[in-house]
């Protein structure tokens, strides 16, 4: 190496932050910033392991997800697969994605900090080893050699997973790219779909003479409805039963507003009842008279009941389903696909590094995600993807500060929140009501990424349409949106506060 950038080494580097120990070997104090170097580089080997490990695995899991598996104990292992694939790509896009944000915070340092030094490279060489060097300290390295000894164990636990997968039929589908198909298809709920598949399809225990009933209860928008009614379509289920029937939970829906998804005369006469209840409403007398009457269907008949609250599992002859928000790992795979569609993510890292970001604003909302990636995905240029952040990172503050909740959580308690403008920062949209609607209802043409991207003095107030969903039950979402000063609303919620 050149003695003038030896020394340049010895007098501009500040003391390492790394794990390395510091010590000189014959008094040379740059060789620190080596091992910094040599510990880089180490971490970069095991990211390149775990990204071919995470291929390997990832083949696996497309080539299950491609077949009719109904042994329980391969569901089970494809879940852990899926689990630990999710895991891994979170782990893998965080530490790359990380070192390319400070890559590029080091490139712009370096362009007007060491601007005038004749040895600025091998400043910004030192400079980068100990930025990039610091995002590995601490438990880092530990989780991606952890990563990869779990990886590894899993692989050497697939020979005979994989031999087991080629004895079960494939499921005929025309090819597809992963956002095409996970866009039309219910994502992360495979496991939960086997296990009401299983309960409807067993025979009944012998000497039952009640109906046996399946309680599925989770928090709002988790996808109950969703998952229901994936089951209610499945090939399986569809032959088994001769009548299929939805019963509304809402005690102001009028009688016979029942609707009947199937009927036939086959099927030895079977009926599956599903109850979805609104809201935290327990069952009343009303819901408990046709439950009553379904006593008397034929043998062979279930009921499946869904609900938020936990009151409804001490009304099931077999144990209650819970349904939980996607992990974090889960959900930052489900919207990098969505967001990028047909587009390889690795194409643009700088893309998907703002993605990550804009994904951990969202709360693991399902909503959220669709409409946010639609949008994403419609303009796939850095700087209005840095817009989408900048302005949804403000939002979600902005509703804490105000209201001590992300807006997630308050349109799930049906409670005050608020949308952001595109074309004014200081205007925003408060949401006067959110309504779920059946595919047989007329729902506005206007988006609301349309309502928030025109001229808001044009329409103060109007119903949008937030989202239309491809997947069964083909559910579309609406708002009706008030248009509102900021300024205005901040003084509405700090008058209060100044008369007590």
């Amino acid at each position: 190496m050149d003695s003038a950038i030896v020394e340049t080494f010895v007098s501009s580097s500040p003391p390492c932050n790394c794990k390395c120990n510091g010590s000189t070997r014959k008094g040379i104090p740059y060789d620190r910033s080596f091992k910094c170097y040599r510990q880089q580089k180490g971490v970069e080997v095991y990211l390149l392991q775990l990204r071919h490990v995470l291929l390997r695995i990832k083949a696996t899991v497309e080539e299950a997800e491609g077949r009719h598996i109904t042994n329980q104990a391969m569901l089970w292992q494809l879940q852990v697969l899926r689990e630990t694939m999710y895991k891994g790509c979170y782990l893998l896009d965080t530490f790359t994605y990380r070192i390319l944000q400070e890559q590029g915070e080091i490139d712009q340092c370096g362009s007007q900090s060491f601007a005038l030094s004749k040895f600025s490279s091998a400043k910004r060489f030192c400079f980068s080893n100990r930025r990039i060097g610091a995002i590995f300290q601490g438990h880092g390295v530990e989780d991606v050699q952890k990563m990869l000894g779990n990886m590894h164990s899993i692989i050497d636990d697939m020979a005979e997973f994989i031999i087991f997968l080629k004895s079960y039929p494939p499921i005929i589908r025309e090819p597809y790219s992963k956002y095409l198909f996970m866009e039309k298809c219910m994502f992360g709920r495979q496991a939960e779909m086997e296990k009401i598949i299983r309960f409807l399809l067993q025979p009944e225990p012998p000497g039952a003479n009640s109906l046996q009933v399946l309680p599925i209860i989770g928090p709002p928008r988790v996808g109950k409805s969703t998952l229901v009614e994936h089951v209610c379509y499945d090939e399986r289920v569809h032959n088994h039963f001769s009548s299929i029937i939805l019963c509304s939970g809402d005690p102001s829906a009028p009688e016979g507003s029942d609707v009947v998804k199937k009927q036939s005369h086959g099927s030895h006469g079977r009926s599956l009842i599903v109850m979805e209840l609104a809201e935290d409403l327990v069952l009343g007398d009303r819901q408990w008279r046709k439950l009553y009457s379904s006593s008397h269907m034929p043998l062979g008949s279930k009921v499946i009941i869904t609900s938020r609250t936990e009151d409804i599992a001490k009304l099931g002859t077999t144990g209650a389903i819970r349904l939980k928000y996607l992990t974090q790992e889960a959900y930052w795979y489900f919207f990098k696909v969505m967001a990028f569609g047909s587009t390889d993510p690795e194409v643009d890292p700088e893309l998907a590094s703002i993605a990550m970001e804009i994904a951990a604003e969202l709360d693991g909302s399902f909503l959220g995600g669709n409409v946010i990636s639609g949008i994403l995905r419609a303009n796939q240029h850095a700087q209005f993807w840095r817009k989408i952040l900048k302005l949804q990172r403000d939002y979600v503050q902005w509703h804490l500060l105000l209201f001590g909740e992300h807006p997630h959580t308050l349109l799930q308690k049906k409670q005050t929140a608020y949308v952001w403008s595109l074309s004014n920062n200081s205007l925003r949209f408060k949401v006067l009501c959110f309504k779920t609607h059946s595919p047989l209802i007329d729902v506005p043409k206007t988006t609301l990424y349309e309502f928030q991207a025109r001229n808001p003095e044009v329409h103060r107030e109007l119903e949008v349409l937030v989202w239309k969903s491809r997947i069964p039950p083909y559910h579309s979402y609406t708002m009706r949106c008030e248009l509102e000063a900021s300024q205005d609303t901040m003084a509405k919620k700090k008058r209060p506060h100044s008369t007590v």
